[in-house]
C-alpha cells in the first residue's frame, strides 16, 4: 500500500492487486483526509475488502472463500427474475423468507452440506407440517441457489444430495386418481361451471382439450390460432400476469413459465369448436377468452371450482390445473407416449404428469388382459 498526497489536501491510499486471469495489475484506492496510523490500519482493512470483492467476480476455477448464501442470492435474484413471469418469481419471495429462516442468509454458502439441507428439508415436512409439494418447491429453489453458487466458483462442489428424504405423511390418504377427473366428473364439473359463468367453462373445457396451463390460455390471441392443412393450431407464446395486480391491469408477458412452455398446440375439434365461438367479431390482438372487457382471473374461476367441489361433492382437488392433468389421463388412456404428452403440455419433466401417465396406462393394461384372456 502507498500512499498520495490529493490537491485538495486528502490523502489517497491505494494498493494493487493481479487478476488471475489476465496475469494484469488493477489497483483501488480510499480518500482519507489524514494519513494517520490509525488511518491507515483502516485504509488497508477497505483496501483488502475492495480487492476481495473484485475477486470474487472473476471466475478463475478457485472457490472464493468467506461467501454467505445472501450474497449469492443477492448477485443470483436479479438474473432470476428476468427469466421467469412475476408469478414465478413472487413465489420464490415466498420461499426465500422460509430460506432465511430456516438457513439463515449469513450462512457461508461452503458449510451448507446435504446433511444439513435434508434436516432443513425434514423439520419443515415433520415439525412445520409443511406439505411434500411445497417442501419439494422449496427444495427446488435452494438446489437452483446452490447450482448457481457453484458454477460462480462460491463452492468447490455441485450441492446434489445423495441423501434420502423421507416424504411419507402419516394419514396421507391422497391417491394419483384425486388428480384428474373420470368422465362423469368432468362433464359435471363442466356444466356446473357453464350454467353459472359460460366463459369460465368454456377456458376450462379449453384447458381439458389442449393441456394448456390457465395463464396461457387465459392470455391467447385471436392471432396466435392458425389453420394449416385443415387442421388448426395454437401458439403458446406467453403467460397471464396478475399478481399485486387490479383486473383491467392484468396483462400478457411474452416470457412462458418455462422454455420448453414456448410450443404450438394442435387443437382437436372440440377446441375448435370453443375458439370459433370465442372469436367471433375479435381482432387479431384481441383475447380468446374475457369476461365484461378484462382477462380472466385464475383465482376467480379456482373460486368457481370450490363451489362446484362443495355443490357435487367431489372428493377428488379440483382447480384450473386439475384440467391439465385431466387431459394428461385421457390422452394416456388413448394410448399416446409419454414424451409427446410431456411436449404438448410444455413440460420437460413432471413428476405428477408422470404418474398420472403410469397409473392410467397401468389401469388400461389390466383393461386390455382382460380382452386379451378372451381369446
Amino acid at each position: 500500500m502507498w500512499v498520495e498526497k490529493t490537491k485538495d489536501g486528502n490523502f489517497k491510499f491505494r494498493e494493487q492487486y493481479k487478476n488471475p486471469l489476465t496475469g494484469k495489475y488493477s489497483k483501488v484506492s480510499v480518500t482519507m483526509d489524514k494519513a494517520t496510523n490509525i488511518n491507515k490500519r483502516k485504509a488497508q482493512i477497505m483496501l483488502e475488502k475492495k480487492i476481495q470483492k473484485k475477486l470474487k467476480y472473476i471466475q478463475d476455477g478457485n472457490v472464493k472463500k468467506g461467501v454467505t448464501l445472501g450474497e449469492v442470492i443477492d448477485e443470483w435474484e436479479p438474473v432470476y427474475k428476468k427469466q421467469v413471469v412475476s408469478g414465478t418469481f413472487v413465489i420464490w419471495e415466498q420461499i426465500k423468507e422460509i430460506v432465511e429462516r430456516k438457513i439463515g442468509l449469513d450462512t457461508l454458502v461452503a458449510k451448507i452440506t446435504p446433511k444439513f439441507l435434508t434436516n432443513v428439508y425434514e423439520d419443515l415436512l415433520y415439525k412445520e407440517n409443511k406439505s411434500p409439494s411445497y417442501v419439494r418447491s422449496i427444495k427446488s429453489k435452494v438446489h437452483i441457489v446452490l447450482q448457481y453458487a457453484y458454477k460462480h466458483d462460491y463452492l468447490a462442489k455441485s450441492p446434489v444430495s445423495n441423501l434420502p428424504i423421507n416424504w411419507s405423511r402419516k394419514k396421507n390418504t391422497s391417491t394419483v386418481e384425486a388428480n384428474y377427473l373420470d368422465d362423469n366428473e368432468l362433464k359435471m364439473v363442466l356444466d356446473f361451471v357453464y350454467q353459472r359463468i359460460p366463459i369460465y367453462g368454456a377456458i376450462l373445457e379449453w384447458q381439458f382439450y389442449t393441456g394448456m396451463r390457465f395463464g396461457e390460455a387465459a392470455v391467447l390471441q385471436i392471432k396466435n390460432i392458425h389453420k394449416e392443412n385443415g387442421k388448426y393450431f395454437a401458439d403458446v407464446t406467453g403467460t397471464e400476469v396478475y399478481h399485486g395486480l387490479d383486473r383491467d391491469e392484468f396483462y400478457k408477458s411474452p416470457l412462458t413459465k418455462t422454455e420448453a412452455s414456448r410450443r404450438t398446440v394442435f387443437l382437436p375439434k372440440q377446441a375448435v369448436r370453443i375458439f370459433k365461438n370465442n372469436s367471433l367479431n375479435k381482432v387479431p390482438d384481441g383475447f380468446l377468452f374475457t369476461h365484461k372487457g378484462t382477462l380472466l382471473s385464475v383465482n376467480s374461476v379456482n373460486s368457481e371450482l370450490r363451489i362446484a367441489k362443495r355443490k357435487l361433492h367431489i372428493e377428488k382437488k379440483l382447480s384450473t390445473h386439475t384440467m391439465r392433468h385431466t387431459h394428461v389421463s385421457k390422452l394416456a388412456e388413448l394410448g399416446v407416449p409419454l414424451y409427446i404428452i410431456q411436449e404438448r403440455v410444455g413440460h420437460s419433466s413432471s413428476k405428477i404428469t408422470e404418474q398420472v401417465y403410469l397409473h392410467v396406462t397401468k389401469k388400461a393394461k389390466v383393461k386390455y388382459n382382460k380382452l386379451i384372456d378372451q381369446l
